[in-house]
């Protein structure tokens, strides 16, 4: 299917060069422009049991500087444009064995730098190999097409939904179409190429070993519609097919019971080969806003549904290695706001569905999975621990931000926020959040990445709190924010939050202490963070 979509791109584009006229008279050409846009984000950061996900231990605590710099540079001619996006991240000071993660010299690998930089400003702070490339697209005007449309192939950001992070946000490589039917009608068509597999099966190895990526890729189609002034509708459809593992932002890593969680493999070759696992998921809803004076209303709503090939964690026999999943899991979130005067007042309440702790993904997936987050639900304004604010490095506990709900139990949550803007240049703000899991969370199992439930089948002396994967928790937690914005000389704005969260039974875990299973209660988290930020 991605081939055939690929050739139907190329055959457009040279029935377009080949279109009469094209070569007879054509008018000069316009003159190229240039420009270069972006911001330099200096942070300063300080927490406090926020980079340890287990928040039984409260001896993480970590204040560090950093500097983002992001540069677009875009080349234009006529209404064609040429867009190369580059990003640098890198931490104030050596913070490894090396400035630097990239291979230099005769070093093996690279080292280990602050999460989510990829270099440290040591003395005289020449870093190497630090400049990562976001963007690099084309963008024009497709002919031939009887309504206008607009194309733009290559490295390019999401742009899928009006609310951030609720599908698909962030970055991909692939094609976006924008078709404008009438003024207040577009559609919109997105190819997203997750994976690639290149050259075909591997024919060397023997067994598992021999394995290949998959061609995964996700379609992503939607009507925006304007009826009338103030009211966007945009329903929309998307489409992911995945073989075997793919991404990890598709498809995150969850708890459960310890040994029977399911595995996705790609198809080996040659004798002894398998079926391939593969996933069709659906995705179907509708993002909208209303604007009408001082009031705003952005519900969204998206349901997924399909299927998902796993190994089976308990077959029967050789021939009941592969189950099927049902996937049904849905997403709700609605934000809306009403200002009097200097006061904005913003009220939020999301939820979305989850797995029981017991439940066997193998039959039935009922956690949500958008496309791509970037890490970026909830970081429009909308927290600096459940999700990435300020510090956009910091943040979005326990995945909430990537993957919405809290592993595969689901989320439900209410915001309340309050902005008074003393002048143009000065706003203060304050925002209030609880939040639970859809579905509750046995705490009685030891810490781990991902939450998993109690291995233990029966009562004993070393598991007093009970058996199997029963569910005793709800709670995650209530975040607090404090904090303003000073746009305090033109291009020049200075942040400055601090973030404090109530920390809930959620996140309890459970320890054997001589021979005896210990449950410990999770430690509340803090974080303040000042941010001045340069914009051309």
């Amino acid at each position: 299917m991605r081939r055939i979509f690929v050739l139907a791109l190329a055959v457009i584009a040279l029935v377009g060069m080949l279109a009469p006229g094209v070569y007879a008279q054509a008018p000069a050409a316009p003159a190229p422009t240039f420009k270069i846009t972006g911001f330099i984000d200096t942070v300063n950061s300080a927490s406090h049991n926020l980079r340890d996900v287990n928040f039984t231990r409260v001896g993480d605590k970590e204040w560090y500087t950093r500097n983002r710099g992001r540069f677009d540079v875009t080349g234009q001619v006529g209404k064609a444009i040429g867009v190369l996006g580059l990003e640098i991240d890198t931490a104030w000071g050596q913070v490894s064995g090396s400035d630097n993660n990239v291979v230099t010299g005769a070093a093996a690998v690279g080292t280990a730098q602050r999460a989510a930089t990829t270099s440290g400003f040591d003395l005289n702070t020449d870093t190497q190999g630090s400049i990562e490339v976001k963007w690099l697209y084309v963008e024009y005007d497709v002919p031939l097409i009887p309504f206008p449309t607009r194309m733009r192939i290559g490295a390019q950001p999401f742009s899928t939904t009006y609310k951030l992070a609720t599908l698909a946000t962030g970055d991909f490589a692939g094609v976006d179409l924008v078709t404008t039917f009438a003024p207040n009608v577009k559609g919109h068509f997105t190819y997203v190429q997750i994976e690639e597999e290149v050259t075909g099966g591997s024919t060397g190895g023997t067994g598992a070993t021999v394995f290949v990526r998959g061609d995964d890729f996700a379609i992503i189609t939607s009507l925006e519609v304007t009826p009338i002034k103030g009211l966007d509708l945009r329903p929309t459809y998307a489409f992911l097919w995945a073989q075997g593992a793919t991404n990890g932002i598709s498809r995150g890593a969850v708890g459960g019971i310890p040994g029977t969680l399911p595995t996705f493999v790609a198809k080996p070759v040659g004798t002894g080969g398998v079926a391939t696992h593969e996933e069709y998921r659906h995705t179907i809803g509708i993002d909208s806003r209303w604007r009408s004076g001082p009031i705003s209303i952005e519900p969204t709503f998206f349901y997924q549904f399909g299927t998902r090939d796993l190994d089976n964690p308990f077959p029967i026999g050789t021939t009941d290695l592969i189950r099927e999943s049902e996937i049904s899991a849905w997403l709700f979130d609605i934000k809306a706001g009403y200002r009097i005067g200097p006061v904005l007042l913003e009220a939020r309440y999301m939820y979305t569905s989850g797995n029981r702790p017991m439940d066997q993904l193998s039959n039935d997936t009922n956690y949500y999975q958008p496309i791509n987050t970037d890490t970026s639900y909830g970081a429009d304004g909308w927290g600096n621990i459940w999700a990435l604010g300020i510090d956009y490095f910091n943040g979005s506990i326990r995945g909430m931000g990537a993957a919405i709900g809290l592993d595969r139990y689901g989320r439900q949550q209410f915001g309340f926020k309050g902005t008074y803007s003393v002048s143009p240049q000065l706003d203060i703000y304050g925002v209030v959040m609880p939040a639970w899991t859809a579905r509750s969370v046995d705490t009685d199992g030891t810490f781990a990445a991902t939450l998993n439930c109690a291995a233990h089948s029966a009562d004993s002396a070393a598991a007093p709190q009970g058996a199997g994967c029963r569910g005793d928790a709800n709670y995650i937690g209530t975040e607090t924010d404090l904090g303003l914005t000073w746009r305090f000389a033109p291009g020049l704005t200075f942040d400055l939050v601090g973030a404090y969260m109530f920390a809930g039974d959620v996140f309890d875990t459970s320890q054997v202490r001589n021979g005896v299973l210990t449950r410990q209660s999770a430690e509340d988290v803090y974080t303040g963070v000042a941010r001045v930020r340069f914009s051309f």
